[in-house]
């Protein structure tokens, strides 16, 4: 058998006794606990960290900033409301007109038709007139019968009364007058008052053939045709008068305090009428002429009677005949009142007015008040005070959804009070900034311990390539002996 020399290699390489760790495992696991532990630290610190890490410092708690409200400053003036209504347009005089004696209707006159305007005694209808001229003639010559009888017995009674002269008798008061015949006198005499009143109502039947306008109007409807057989007192057509009509307005009891009217102050208020059918910008003026004693059907309202002169626009220039709108009978108007009548009010907007009569008040230290106030007068756009309100003061008109005594507000406009303490926005960024500060620390913390897992894991995998060629080594010497 050879032996030869042990190499200083071979020697090196030898496998260790068996029970005993190998020394490059004894180190592969202090460098595995090694790792361990850092990253462990690294947690408890980055624990730490977060639960110590200095916070925003504490601010005292900030006031919300003060609404802005829309306001007006109230002074008291010479004010008067402008009250507005409806009312329907009647005529002042419409008329029926008849016939008064009975006969054949004429052919209507020319320009005698609905729509066509007539004047004061202009001849409407006429009946046939022979019967009545047949009529007057014998009363006339009635009348010459009875005259001429009157006079021939005023012959007799001066041929009595010289016969009774001559004879000298003196008879009784009654004897006497027979005598005298005055009883035949006074019946003559009765007999020609007769016949001239027979004579003048024939002619007054025969004037009264003829159907005539009473006044200035127009024509609205007719009512019967040519040619038919009439009796007395039948309608012929409908008349109304154009010089005015009146428009019947329904307002409230309240209202009635500012009004004028015509008939008792000799000058009625203003009135503005308008009507959606007439084109936009166009009007008509009329005066209220009184007020009427009964309420309107439902008994809520009071009848205000307006007048308004030429409603149909007939005297009119044609110049100014296309911009003046006619008034018809039936139409319904909205009418809007201006009354002189003034009195020392406030005028608010509506929107100024609360629940129960009361306003809200902007106090000089800024703070909202509730008053109750007196509404004298309330419209649908405007409100007119009578007490409550001191000249200056400041009423509040926007909308608040929570309303309480004494809260805080701003007039819109006003310079904000400035204040020392920082605003919940200013806290909240400060948080914010230290929020991302404390987050940046503990990223860094954190890519420390990957940055010591990663070299950890590094000598590990040293370790196990270190293992692996003792190993291969010691394969290598077993093969050799």
């Amino acid at each position: 058998m050879d032996h030869s020399p042990e190499t200083p290699a071979s020697s090196s390489a030898s496998p260790a006794p068996a029970g005993r760790p190998a020394p490059s495992s004894r180190r592969l696991i202090w460098m595995r606990l090694l790792a361990l532990i850092i990253l462990a630290l690294a947690i408890a610190l980055a624990a730490w960290w977060m639960n110590h890490r200095p916070g925003a410092p504490k601010r005292a708690p900030s006031e919300a900033p003060a609404p802005t409200v829309e306001v007006v400053t109230v002074s008291h003036a010479a004010n008067a409301p402008t009250l507005e209504g409806f009312g329907r347009v009647i005529a002042d005089r419409q008329t029926t007109v008849s016939t008064r004696v009975s006969g054949q209707l004429a052919p209507f006159p020319e320009g005698i038709e609905a729509g066509r305007e007539v004047r004061e005694n202009q001849l409407l209808a006429s009946l046939d007139q022979l019967d009545y001229q047949l009529a007057l003639r014998q009363a006339e010559a009635d009348l010459a019968t009875a005259e001429a009888s009157l006079a021939s017995e005023k012959g007799e009674q001066i041929r009595a009364a010289s016969e009774y002269k001559t004879f000298g008798r003196n008879l009784p008061a009654a004897q006497k007058a027979l005598v005298l015949r005055e009883p035949q006198l006074k019946s003559a005499q009765a007999a020609v008052e007769s016949a001239r009143a027979s004579r003048d109502q024939a002619k007054l039947n025969l004037a009264r053939t003829e159907i005539r306008a009473p006044y200035d109007g127009l024509i609205s409807e007719r009512l019967v045709g040519e040619g038919s057989d009439l009796n007395a007192f039948t309608d012929l057509l409908t008349l109304v008068a154009t010089d005015r009509f009146w428009v019947r307005l329904n307002l409230p009891q309240a209202d009635m305090e500012w009004l004028s009217t015509h008939a008792r102050d000799g000058q009625g208020t203003p009135v503005l009428l308008s009507s959606k059918a007439w084109p936009d910008g166009q009007h008509r003026r009329g005066e209220v002429w009184s007020v009427l004693p009964s309420l309107e059907d439902n008994g809520l309202l009071t009848q205000v009677m307006v007048a308004v002169e030429d409603p149909l626009a007939l005297n009119v220039s044609e110049e100014a005949r296309a911009s003046t709108p006619a008034l018809r009978i039936g139409d319904v108007v909205e009418a809007t009142l201006t009354p002189q009548r003034t009195a020392s009010l406030i005028e608010l907007p509506i929107s100024a007015l609360r629940s129960g009569q009361q306003v809200w008040v902007l106090t000089e230290d800024g703070h909202l008040e509730k008053r109750s106030v007196g509404v004298r007068h309330l419209g649908n756009d405007t409100l007119l005070v009578a007490d409550g309100l001191v000249d200056g003061e400041r009423v509040i008109t926007s909308s608040l959804s929570s309303v309480e005594a004494g809260m805080a507000l701003r007039a819109r406009g006003d310079a904000p009070t400035p204040t020392a303490k920082t605003t919940d926005a200013e806290a909240a960024d400060d948080k914010t900034t230290a929020g991302d500060t404390s987050t940046a620390t503990v990223e860094k913390d954190t890519a420390v311990v990957d940055k010591s897992t990663a070299a950890g894991d590094k000598n590990t995998a040293a370790g196990d390539r270190s293992t692996t060629v003792a190993d291969k080594n010691a394969t290598t010497t077993g093969s050799d002996s």
